[in-house]
């Protein structure tokens, strides 16, 4: 299932916009700094504010793991799905955090299997800002 997201996501979002899988949470953190030929620089910068200005200019999408919240009279299970969006500026990060609930986000009203669960949060630190959006997701039970 979140294979699936991740494909749909990486389809409709620049290249330039990393989508990363909750095994690679903490890429960004352990990013170290890269030449024009992408040998690592001796004694060069790490952390995000690194990959943000190398790797993802323009931002990138973190993908976590798939919460279980409850299995609907039997024919199909609801998980919770967060999906933070980083960038440098609040304006890229609203600009990917837009176009990932454009991606996913269906309403009730819509009748999506992906439904946005909650508004965005938005949280401000030195360097970056993260944009949390959080959907609920409905797939048919296993059998």
């Amino acid at each position: 299932m979140l294979d699936d997201l991740t494909r749909r996501l990486q389809a409709a979002l620049p290249v330039t916009v990393p989508v990363l899988p909750p095994e690679e949470f903490l890429v960004p953190a352990e990013w170290e700094q890269e030449d024009a030929t992408g040998n690592l620089v001796p004694n060069g910068e790490r952390g995000l504010h690194v990959y943000l200005r190398q790797k993802a200019p323009d931002g990138y999408v973190q993908l976590h793991d798939l919460q279980p919240l409850s299995t609907q009279s039997g024919w199909a299970d609801q998980h919770l799905l967060t999906v933070t969006c980083i960038a440098i500026t609040e304006t890229h990060a609203q600009a990917v955090a837009a176009q990932v609930r454009r991606t996913l986000g269906g309403t009730p009203r819509t009748s999506h299997r992906t439904k946005v669960t909650m508004p965005a949060r938005v949280t401000r630190a030195p360097g970056s800002v993260m944009v949390t959006l959080q959907f609920t997701v409905v797939s048919a039970h296993p059998r």
